[in-house]
C-alpha cells in the first residue's frame, strides 16, 4: 500500500477512536434531591430489614414525561462508591449476590437508594431516594401470617378467600398455606401461650 494512503488510514482510525471515546455518556451522579414526578412505593424510607430476609422488590411510579428507563443508584455511609443497576420497568429486584453485598454493607448503617428516571438523551429527568439498613438481629424463627385478597372488602364479604401461611423469611419460595377455606374471619392475633392453639 502506498505510504501516503497508510498514513491517511491511520489518521482516520485514530479519529474514529477519539470520537467513540468522546461519545460515551457520563455516569449519572447521585441526585442531590427529589425531582420530577417519581414516587418510591416500596420500600419506605428508613426501612429496617432483618439480615436473613431474601431480596425485596423495589417498586415506584413515575409520571415524568420523557422517561425511557431508570437507573438504581446505591451508596453507603462513609464511602463515595456508587453501585448502579439499570432497568426498563418501574420495579427492580437485586440478584441474590447483589442483595448479599447490600445487606452486608448496610448493617447498622444507612444505604441510600436513589431511583433516577433517564430520558432518551441519557440525562436524568426524575429522581427520588430512600434510606434502608440491615439489622444485626435475625428474626430467628418462622412467621405465621394472614394473606388477604385486595381490596379488603372482598375478604370481608367472603372470608373463605383468606389464607394463612407459615414459613421462614429466608426462602425464595412462598411459605406453604397451612389454613384456608374458613367460613368466618379467624382471630389471627389470639394464640395460646405455647402457640399451639389459634383463637377463632
Amino acid at each position: 500500500m502506498n505510504p501516503r494512503y497508510k498514513g491517511l488510514l491511520l489518521a482516520a482510525v485514530l479519529a474514529l477512536g477519539a470520537c467513540g471515546k468522546g461519545s460515551e455518556p457520563a455516569l449519572l451522579a447521585f441526585p442531590s434531591g427529589p425531582s420530577g414526578g417519581i414516587e418510591i412505593k416500596y420500600p419506605l424510607d428508613e426501612t429496617l430489614f432483618p439480615p436473613e430476609i431474601v431480596a425485596p422488590t423495589f417498586v415506584w411510579s413515575d409520571e415524568t414525561e420523557g422517561v425511557a428507563e431508570w437507573m438504581i443508584l446505591l451508596r453507603f455511609d462513609h464511602t463515595d462508591e456508587v453501585l448502579r443497576f439499570p432497568t426498563t420497568e418501574p420495579r427492580w429486584r437485586p440478584s441474590e449476590a447483589d442483595w448479599a453485598v447490600i445487606k452486608q454493607r448496610s448493617v447498622e448503617q444507612d444505604a441510600e437508594v436513589a431511583i433516577v428516571g433517564v430520558g432518551g438523551d441519557a440525562a436524568a429527568v426524575s429522581s427520588a431516594s430512600v434510606r434502608i439498613r440491615t439489622s444485626k438481629d435475625p428474626v430467628g424463627d418462622s412467621i405465621f401470617y394472614r394473606e388477604v385478597p385486595l381490596p379488603f372488602i372482598t375478604a370481608v364479604q367472603d372470608p373463605s378467600r383468606i389464607r394463612w401461611r407459615f414459613g421462614s423469611i429466608d426462602s425464595e419460595t412462598a411459605p406453604p398455606v397451612v389454613l384456608e377455606d374458613l367460613p368466618v374471619c379467624g382471630n389471627c392475633h389470639s394464640f395460646s401461650g405455647d402457640g399451639s392453639v389459634l383463637g377463632l
